[in-house]
């Protein structure tokens, strides 16, 4: 489900530059909301996207040149982290 969800929200933005208008966190929540998604958020630091992953499962360039990865953290969620004009950003569905 997650990475069902994560690659419906890269698709979804493939082609789009809202991501890189985003600012704040309450911009990265309405841009959730606003296309129904099930992912949370979170900004997080330049030294953390481009940290190396322990485990990289996927990584790309969205065509409006965003550089995109998803990760799988150890006992945890599969995360997507984005690195935007503004800020960077980490999306992942948040267990139950």
């Amino acid at each position: 489900m997650a990475a069902e969800e994560i690659r419906q929200f890269l698709d979804a933005y493939q082609e789009d530059s809202a991501l890189n208008a985003l600012s704040t966190l309450e911009d990265l929540n309405c841009l959730l909301k606003g296309c129904d998604s099930s992912l949370s958020g979170a900004l997080i630091p330049l030294e953390q996207a481009q940290r190396p992953p322990k485990i990289l499962v996927d990584s790309g360039q969205t065509k409006t040149g965003i550089p995109w990865r998803t990760l799988q953290c150890p006992g945890g969620p599969l995360v997507l982290q984005m690195i935007c004009e503004k800020v960077n950003i980490a999306l992942w569905v948040q267990e139950c």
